[in-house]
């Protein structure tokens, strides 16, 4: 090296080269290897070429030539984190961490190191180790807005999204133009279930970074989530004009399209994200609801089954395959789907209120009926368990508890048509056609001009002026 800087220190030449260009940096790598040429014990000159080309990108050099620093001065401090830091460039952790404790334990109280190390923790998954580290460097520096970014990340990986709230709020008010850190609270915010909260940040980070990709998908899925379809499918539609292979846009945009009845207009994105991912369950399931919306069952059970080939544990799924096999009239095979259901979840709803109207479309009426008790056990305050179970009792003529389960379905909801169609049906079968008037009165009421109650009424009146 030249006469005139032989004697600056490592951190003294980092402060020189500030600003220069690369041009001048690759002349000056040239100028340090003529000079280690020369002198090849030149720890200096190793350093300062080291330093430089971590800065060029050229890891591997640097840690050559960090490693050389520290054999020929084995206490040199900033030989080890520079060779941490090429490392940890070059995705070799391990190696990166054990020149960090080496810095740590020559120099003590550095905050980067500690920092750094975490960083380097945590990409190993050693996710407490990263905690420890970001903690202390939050002690010796308390700041450093990464440091609690960081932390943040962590704490969300290991599922505590009020503290990863909490230290992005921290980075936040350190640095508050930093639009990750908007992001990353946003998403927390969503895991605690603060779906306006998250949305909130989402627009912050787009309000710093436009074109933030990873911020218009979340707040269209938070959208989504919020039955906002419209204007969920506004942002899944601008995060796919930043990259039109975003999966889960696509998938989004088919849903959100689907929710809003435009079911033709849903396949093509549902299509085009499953030809970029075969096998995703999530949108091979969005796929099948929305075929069978478009009441296409046979391809929708297609889809169905291949969701549970991949997770033979998704229960919506088994459900959404039983009633398309019922509304096929395959209702043996959707009782299949129900016992598998009620077998991994003994106390589910859906699946009995689903089994019993299966087995009294088989004609299986005392099966129906089991369901349906078990059911209001399940569920006593539901109108649905009494009305399919009056239903049950209907179809295979006892007409008496049929009569008392629709009235139960009608007490708890008196705007549950359906039974009181059927009560009065069974009324006038039982030769009550004023008990049914009363029903079909109230219908008449809840559905004016309904044509069917209107008419059912006056056949009512008849029989009843003929007794």
């Amino acid at each position: 090296m030249s006469d005139e800087h032989e004697e600056l220190e490592p951190g003294e030449f980092r402060r020189m080269m500030e600003g220069v260009g690369r041009e001048e940096m690759l002349r000056m790598v040239a100028r340090l290897t003529r000079d280690i040429e020369e002198n090849p014990e030149d720890a200096r000159a190793f350093s300062a070429r080291g330093w430089l080309y971590g800065e060029l990108g050229d890891f591997r050099r640097a840690v050559e030539d960090n490693g050389r620093v520290m054999e020929l001065d084995p206490g040199d401090v900033s030989a080890y984190l520079n060779r941490a830091h090429a490392h940890s460039e070059l995705e070799d952790y391990r190696a990166a961490i054990e020149d960090y404790d080496a810095a740590i334990r020559l120099a003590p109280g550095d905050a980067v190191a500690h920092y750094c190390r975490g960083a380097c923790y945590a990409e190993l998954g050693n996710l407490g180790g990263a905690v420890s580290d970001f903690d202390v460097a939050i002690l010796l520096d308390p700041d450093d807005a990464a440091a609690y970014y960081n932390r943040g990340l962590t704490y969300g990986e290991l599922g505590n999204h009020l503290q990863s709230v909490e230290d992005m709020s921290r980075a936040i008010e350190l640095e508050p133009d930093l639009p990750e850190a908007h992001y990353f609270r946003g998403m927390a915010y969503r895991d605690l279930g603060e779906t306006e909260r998250a949305i909130l940040d989402f627009d912050a980070a787009l309000e710093l970074e436009e074109n933030y990709g990873l911020a218009r998908y979340a707040r269209g899925i938070s959208k989504l989530n919020l039955e906002r379809f419209q204007e969920a499918l506004i942002d899944f539609d601008a995060a796919l004009d930043l990259n039109p292979g975003n999966v889960g846009a696509l998938r989004g945009k088919g849903v959100a399209l689907g929710s809003l009845g435009r079911y033709d207009e849903a396949m093509e994105p549902l299509n085009r994200s499953l030809e970029l991912e075969p096998d995703s369950a999530e949108t091979l399931a969005a796929r099948g609801l929305n075929r069978a919306s478009l009441e296409e069952f046979e391809l929708a059970i297609e889809d169905y089954t291949r969701v549970i080939a991949l997770d033979s544990g998704d229960l919506r799924v088994l459900y959404s395959r039983g009633t398309s096999l019922m509304r096929l009239g395959r209702y043996e095979e959707a009782i299949e789907d129900f016992d598998a259901i009620i077998e991994l979840d003994p106390d589910n709803v859906g699946a009995f209120l689903a089994r019993g109207f299966a087995h009294a479309e088989l004609g299986d009426y005392r099966e129906a009926i089991r369901d349906c008790d078990r059911l209001v056990e399940l569920s006593p305050d539901d109108p649905a368990a009494y009305h399919a179970r009056g239903y049950a009792y209907a179809e295979m003529g006892a007409r008496h508890p049929a009569v008392e389960d629709f009235g139960r379905a009608v007490a708890l909801n008196p705007e549950d048509v359906d039974s009181r169609r059927n009560r009065a049906t069974l009324y006038r079968e039982m030769g009550q056609p004023g008990k049914a008037i009363a029903d079909y009165d109230e219908i008449i009421r809840l559905r004016p001009g309904d044509s069917w109650a209107l008419r059912e009424r006056r056949r009512a009146m008849e029989e009843a002026e003929i007794r």
